[in-house]
């Protein structure tokens, strides 16, 4: 049999678009929440369905859960007159690409060629498929998978009992991992600062979401366990549509975003634009320590309040010229409350150097102990004020200068460096969990 490769670049995984059919049910228009977090990759999605049953017991399918942990579903009638007895998972052998090997596939590459076969598995990385020759694809040249055996009997199923026929409405709460959403930020130096916030969803599924309403959590989220790693990777696409979200709702230590009715598509990433800041700004200069012994740069920054709360993310910083904008770095913002102030270093200063020294370290069970020192020396000409930014979980004990500002995440100080000076700040503190 005559061997065909076809090439490509990069490394990706199998992108599986399953054909799912629903026997005996339908699911309502629009009425589908998911909510997606910045902190974890996973994708919460509650979804209403309704389904015509017979009097008594009733097997549903519920295919777009195949490969999933039904430990981790939830089943919940929404009317009287039915209880939910049972999920189960049937014929499965652990993963949907596995449970596909042997059936009948549909393959676009990027190229827009189209290949249909049979799906024997991967060799030495590559798809492999027997269909009118032997292919070994490489998957950074797919476009998409498209599975057909999945059609017709469930490989996951709940049982449910209905005390009369009829149609009841019942919820399916269920996890799908990798979905996940994050903030891009762009800044802009001129007269004043301008800075543009996007929301950034990201679905590397291969399910979609149609209408749906989705819910941003930003905060962290403690998992049990750790998600699977990505079996699936995303072609981006950016997109211009304009969303309205409005200022964020604080939920017990999280605070949520309600992006509104947006259609979640199946192995893409989307962006919307979601917040605008024009402020005057003032030129600091920014040392960032963590817990561990160094030598840091120290760069110029600017800072500015905000109106707004701003998730943390990335940012990209731009310098407004005559010519145009030019790129002169990127950095982070860490999760900024409306009214506080926006710190963001922009470029090295080589006349500053900071030094982070960790004079002690105890750790225990539930509880940690940290004492810093951080010395800040000017090697140049001029006096310059320098905030000390140190990155830490807990709570300052005590300090040889006054900070200035104290997160759950970080403490901040100020430092006036006259030339050639050298300055010491002491401090520790602790964290129990």
């Amino acid at each position: 049999m005559k061997k065909k490769l076809i090439a490509g670049v990069g490394a990706a995984l199998l992108i599986v678009l399953s054909a799912f059919s629903f026997q005996g049910e339908k699911a309502i228009a629009s009425d589908t929440t998911v909510v997606l977090y910045n902190s974890a990759k996973i994708g919460v999605i509650e979804e209403t369905k309704e389904f015509e049953l017979k009097a008594g017991l009733n097997e549903v399918p519920l295919d777009e859960l195949a490969g999933l942990n039904i430990a981790e579903v939830t089943i919940r009638p929404l009317n009287d007159g039915v209880q939910v007895l049972g999920v189960f998972s049937r014929g499965s052998k652990g993963d949907v690409y596995s449970a596909n090997v042997g059936s009948e596939v549909e393959i676009k590459l990027r190229s827009g060629d189209v290949i249909k076969g049979k799906f024997l598995g991967f060799k030495n990385g590559k798809i492999a498929v027997e269909g009118d020759g032997y292919y070994l694809i490489n998957p950074g040249e797919v476009s998409y998978f498209k599975a057909k055996n999945l059609e017709g009997k469930a490989s996951v199923y709940a049982v449910l009992q209905a005390d009369k026929a009829g149609k009841y409405n019942i919820s399916v709460t269920y996890r799908m991992a990798n979905m996940s959403w994050e903030s891009r930020y762009k800044l802009y130096i001129g007269d004043n600062a301008k800075l543009y916030g996007y929301v950034v969803l990201n679905n590397p599924t291969a399910q979609e979401f149609k209408g749906a309403k989705v819910l941003l959590v930003a905060g962290d989220v403690q998992l049990h366990r750790a998600l699977p790693q990505p079996r699936v990777l995303y072609a981006k696409a950016a997109s211009a549509e304009t969303v309205q979200i409005g200022e964020p709702q604080k939920v017990e230590a999280f605070y949520l975003y309600k992006l509104g009715i947006v259609d979640l598509n199946p192995s893409s990433t989307m962006m919307y634009p979601y917040v605008t800041i024009e402020a005057p700004y003032q030129r600091e200069y920014l040392y960032e320590s963590w817990a561990g012994n160094g030598e840091r740069p120290v760069y110029e920054s600017i800072s500015f309040k905000t109106d707004k709360v701003l998730p943390a993310g990335t940012v990209e910083i731009y310098r407004e010229t005559e010519d145009g904008n030019l790129l002169i770095g990127e950095n982070s913002i860490e999760h900024t409350p409306k009214g506080d102030t926006v710190r963001i270093g922009i470029g090295r200063d080589y006349d500053l150097k900071g030094t982070t020294t960790i004079l002690e370290q105890r750790s225990g069970d539930g509880y940690s102990y940290y004492k810093v020192k951080i010395t800040l020396q000017n090697f140049g000409n001029e006096t310059k004020t320098v905030i000390v930014r140190h990155h830490k979980w807990g709570k300052i004990i005590t300090s040889s200068v006054q900070p200035i500002d104290e997160t759950a995440s970080y403490v901040e100080f100020r430092v006036t460096l006259k030339p050639g000076e050298k300055k010491e700040i002491v401090f520790d503190y602790e964290s129990r969990y």
